[in-house]
């Protein structure tokens, strides 16, 4: 945010320096009467309205945006969706389990709180997709929100903790 401020201050000043150069190039021809000033200041002048062309663009769309936010979205900003367990139920039925997942992943972006969503992808990266660690870091993320989950998808995940030093003893 700094950065971009500093920026914006940075741009500005040359902009107006710019110009002042260019006004004075343009005086310059008005007092002498000569074209060669005005064709000197010309590109001062296009230079300043360069550096000033952001600022320009935004106020001058700002409205239209604000129509257009106000034709398509007239009650302000989308709500988020309703939550839908049965889509991605629908799918593991189907065994569209990438699709599945996706659909769990949606939910837990708006819905943090839904345990069933996080057992869900936890028990398809488990069994499903064999990923144990992604398993482990949605499992994780669920305890530090304080989701409680089901107890069996606890110890499944226990036990592919245990798996890999059994096999190799």
């Amino acid at each position: 945010m700094k950065a971009e401020v500093i920026s914006t201050l940075f741009r500005w000043s040359l902009g107006v320096l710019f110009f002042a150069v260019a006004g004075w190039f343009l005086n310059k021809c008005a007092d002498s009467g000569e074209i060669s000033w005005l064709l000197i200041g010309v590109p001062f002048f296009l230079l300043g309205a360069i550096m000033f062309w952001k600022t320009i663009f935004h106020i001058a769309t700002r409205p239209f945006l604000l129509l257009i936010d106000l034709i398509f979205f007239p009650g302000g900003k989308l709500a988020k969706p309703t939550l839908n367990l049965k889509l991605p139920a629908y799918y593991i039925n189907q065994e569209r389990y990438r699709e599945a997942l996706e659909e769990y992943t949606k939910i837990l972006k708006h819905y943090p709180d839904t345990a069933e969503a996080y057992e869900k992808s936890i028990w398809l990266y488990l069994e499903i997709f064999d990923e144990p660690e992604n398993a482990k870091k949605l499992a994780r993320k669920a305890k530090g929100r304080k989701v409680t989950l089901d107890d069996r998808i606890i110890r499944h995940l226990e036990d592919q903790d245990r798996k890999p030093s059994e096999l190799r003893s």
